[in-house]
């Protein structure tokens, strides 16, 4: 899938921006826990160009801990609570989208929930 974002095969949307504490990385409320071989995140995410339209999100959430560079990628560490870069793919059960938001160079702005 990564590869298939690089060639411009895919269309992405970076989700950061979350509706009580904005794109306030070190405020994050998204998380992510390790049940079984996946990934369950918990949060909401607004303000995404792209919106419902991507084939997939690159979704900022915390986790804690440091996991394997084949399931996402580790970007940075705030004290104990480590923010990660999850891929999530359109169709992901419990994906869901919100209404689209009126905006200036609006291109799908909606809320993506997890």
């Amino acid at each position: 899938m990564l590869l298939c974002l690089l060639l411009q095969q895919l269309f992405g949307s970076y989700c950061l921006t979350e509706p009580n504490t904005g794109s306030d990385s070190a405020n994050m409320q998204t998380t992510a826990k390790k049940v079984g071989g996946d990934y369950v995140i918990n949060g909401s995410k607004c303000f995404i160009s792209g919106g419902s339209a991507s084939d997939v999100y690159v979704v900022m959430c915390k986790t804690g801990n440091r996991c394997t560079l084949r399931i996402f990628l580790t970007l940075l560490s705030i004290g104990e609570k480590e923010i990660s870069a999850i891929l999530v793919e359109k169709g992901t059960p419990g994906l869901s989208f919100g209404k689209h938001e009126e905006k200036v160079s609006d291109f799908f702005n909606i809320q993506v929930n997890f």
